[in-house]
């Protein structure tokens, strides 16, 4: 599948698409004046007493009467099923106008001197173009009326069949057909001019918004816009990373629903904006955060701003500066380290089947090669602390990964074949890195295992897409005992471990690994069991189940 094209960093808004409904608009209002003029020229003809108002070809005038409401009533129902002009505004115009000068001249030929006015009926037409065409097209449509129906009368006056006053009302509507439209082309050129400048205004606002948009998005903190109402307008995705809620926040929600806390900080704030307001922890994330409000706009339009700093990320770089240098330290002593515990393990183990040793020294050979797996593991463990940096991601199709994977576990771990249950939709993909992955899951079902009743379906994972369809949620659950609400906090601190033998390294490296692949792992504090919860950056395009 092509990739779709990305949108150009400044884009102008469509504007071009309101002008257009714009200049519909006054062809319409033309057409629905002409529809009025054919009707009231229609009713005349019809109603009046023709003979008494002179009219010198009665029925010829019924005839033009008759079709000009025709060709009225036509255009007008035709602009109403229009959603817009379907053929370029100069030609429509001047066709339009064509239409209406000939049946104009067809009605003042059969209606002699006594309808010599009509030819003002043209006026709003050649307004319309001068204002629509902003060029000297319009005054050609002028002069194209002013030929006609001023030749016409020439012609009738030559002969005799009109006299001289209707002749010079004629020429003197004439005259008036070039100052509408020149009047129409100023006004019209002006208009122009303000719309190029909206436009361009248009364009510097959007300009502006998205690069606010795109500066805000980069933050290290977060942010969130509230409205007078507590509805939150927006926030950026720094906001989901510190409350812990990647996937399932959206704008339109009530700040409450984001967190109690931050609803009550803000209604406090509205009542006195001098109230300086404490840190709080996030139960979610265990992160410090303080709170800082701005009041932005005024009235009604008003709002707030809300800042969220994490001031446990100045400590957590330190923290991982520390480990980075310390996995590099590893790395390069790891050959040394590994070589004399190898060494020792087998001389243990070679003691061990030699059988030298004295059966009461067996079990001081068993502590040897217990503790040298336990330093490789932990030398292990650290050197994974810099594989954060090299993630590489990549479209991983979650059921099918997960399935395999547990299968894996199983068999690597000695767990029994039921002992976990899988609840899985068929078509979610995730963006990660495959070895990251592997990692975490493996990491968190070990765990699971080690602290559940070990029975068939202890360990359940589940997976679903988020509220927004942007992200995947992916849970992992046991029935043990859980973990103590007073050690929430700590479980994902570097060598923080409450198993005999551990080396509390793997909820941390895998939190790490979670935050370089874009994704959130966190504790859920539900009941019964340890309940896991991580985010992760949905695909694209889900990826079709594999046949069966």
């Amino acid at each position: 599948m092509q990739p779709a094209p990305a949108t150009p960093p400044f884009a102008s808004p469509p504007l071009s698409a309101a002008i257009a409904d714009s200049n519909r608009r006054i062809l319409w209002i033309v057409a629905l004046y002409r529809a009025v003029c054919g009707a009231v020229l229609l009713g005349i003809a019809l109603l009046a007493d023709l003979q008494a108002l002179s009219v010198a070809a009665p029925n010829a005038f019924v005839t033009a009467a008759g079709l000009y409401f025709l060709f009225a009533l036509g255009a007008f129902w035709w602009f109403q099923q229009q959603p817009r002009l379907p053929i370029a505004l100069p030609i429509l115009a001047l066709v339009l106008l064509a239409a209406d000068i000939l049946m104009l001249a067809m009605i003042v030929v059969a209606g002699g001197s006594s309808v010599a006015p009509l030819p003002i009926l043209l006026f709003p037409q050649l307004a319309a173009s001068g204002w629509l065409l902003r060029t000297r097209t319009a005054f050609f449509h002028a002069a194209l009326a002013t030929v006609v129906l001023l030749g016409l009368d020439i012609f009738r006056f030559a002969e005799g069949r009109i006299a001289y006053t209707p002749l010079l009302q004629t020429a003197l509507v004439c005259i008036g057909y070039f100052a509408m439209v020149a009047v129409a082309v100023a006004l019209g050129r002006y208009t122009k001019a303000s719309e190029d400048l909206a436009a361009q205004r248009g364009i510097d606002v959007a300009n502006l918004e998205q690069v606010n948009r795109l500066i805000i998005q980069d933050m290290q903190d977060g942010v969130l816009v509230v409205d007078l109402n507590g509805v939150v307008r927006g926030h950026n995705a720094q906001v989901t990373r510190l409350l812990g809620g990647f996937g399932r926040m959206r704008g339109g929600m009530r700040l409450s629903e984001f967190s109690s806390v931050l609803h009550d900080y803000w209604r406090r704030w509205q009542e006195d904006m001098t109230e300086p307001f404490p840190p709080f922890k996030v139960d979610a994330t265990q992160r410090l955060l303080r709170v800082r409000l701005v009041r932005i706009g005024s009235g009604l339009n008003g709002g707030t701003l809300i800042y969220l700093e994490d001031l446990g990320r100045a400590q957590s770089e330190a923290q991982q500066m520390k480990l980075a240098a310390m996995g590099r330290l590893t790395a390069s002593i790891a050959h040394e380290v590994r070589n004399p515990l190898s060494a020792i393990n087998q001389a243990a183990q070679l003691l061990e089947e030699d059988g030298a040793v004295a059966p009461e020294g067996q079990r001081l050979l068993t502590m040897i090669r217990n503790n040298t797996r336990r330093i490789d593991r932990i030398v292990g463990e650290v050197l994974q602390l810099n594989r954060r940096d090299r993630q590489q991601s990549e479209v991983v199709p979650l059921t099918d990964f997960v399935r395999s994977l547990v299968e894996e576990i199983v068999h690597g771990e000695n767990m029994p074949p039921g002992a976990v249950e899988l609840n899985l939709p068929p078509d979610l993909a995730v963006l990660f890195d495959r070895g990251h992955l592997n990692q975490i899951l493996w990491n968190l079902v070990r765990n699971a295992w080690q602290h559940c009743q070990k029975k068939e379906g202890s360990v359940r994972i589940t997976a679903r897409a988020g509220y927004m369809g942007d992200a995947v949620i992916l849970e992992l659950s046991d029935d043990g005992p859980g973990i103590p609400a007073e050690l929430r906090g700590q479980i994902f601190e570097p060598f923080f471990t409450t198993r005999p033998g551990g080396t509390g390294l793997g909820l941390y490296i895998a939190r790490e690994l979670a935050d370089a692949n874009g994704a959130t792992l966190e504790l859920i504090p539900r009941t019964p069991g340890a309940h896991f919860r991580m985010t992760l950056r949905r695909a694209a395009a889900a990826v079709e189940p594999a046949a069966t």
